[in-house]
């Protein structure tokens, strides 16, 4: 069964617009996970997104708010996405810990399903969040800071620019394959081959070198 996990940079609807538009259908629901946002923001957050989903017709929208007591198989694998916001990384995996909804998402990608996250969402379907410590301060006390390993043992570092290659360096002496994703660019992961979606390039940093995708460009991961 193909897998399908979609990642965003973190930059606006319109600079992840060649992203959004290999995954979002008519006939598709998008199910949005906002805990990377305080609950204060979350129904911001949902009109924010509403609006910025009506190129793409989608019928309909739901708000997760809290994932306490959700199931995979409230999930249709042929017709729902999980859509996983930006905000605070940490503070995104500490609700899923705390809520024990860790496999949520993962066994809705095994069933078919469509994984998109943007920024904060997008380092959660990685192997490690920990990279996201650049930005986001770990207020909410995470210790164990594994992702859902989507990637294989890829993590993901969006807002990527060239100036943080050196950083890319370092997480990728520790063992990891590092996406570097920029705002204005996006990656599509299927069946395990990343594919550059544009208008930016992706970086792909491994202990053994730098490889840059261009729009258009696929590289296996692993």
């Amino acid at each position: 069964m193909s897998t399908r996990v979609y990642l965003g940079g973190g930059g606006s609807a319109e600079q992840e617009a060649s992203l959004w538009r290999l995954f979002l259908r008519p006939s598709r629901r998008v199910v949005c996970w906002p805990q990377a946002l305080p609950p204060e923001r979350h129904e911001v957050a949902a009109t924010w997104l509403r609006r910025a989903l009506l190129p793409y017709d989608v019928p309909r929208v739901e708000i997760w708010s809290d994932l306490a007591g959700r199931s995979a198989d409230e999930l249709d694998p042929d017709h729902d996405v999980v859509f996983v916001l930006g905000g605070n990384t940490f503070d995104l995996l500490h609700h899923l810990q705390s809520r024990g909804a860790l496999d949520l998402a993962r066994e809705h990608v095994e069933r078919g399903g469509v994984f998109y996250g943007g920024s904060a969402g997008a380092v959660l379907a990685g192997a490690d969040i920990a990279v996201a410590g650049f930005a986001d301060p770990n207020d909410a006390g995470v210790t164990d800071t594994s992702g859902l390993r989507l990637l294989g043992d890829a993590i993901v570092r969006p807002h990527y620019e060239p100036d943080d290659l050196d950083e890319a360096w370092d997480w990728a002496g520790r063992g990891y394959t590092v996406l570097g994703i920029p705002e204005d660019g996006g990656l599509a992961v299927v069946d395990g081959v990343a594919h550059c979606s544009g208008p930016g390039a992706v970086a792909i940093v491994t202990v053994t070198g730098l490889r840059v995708l261009e729009p258009g460009d696929h590289a296996p991961l692993g």
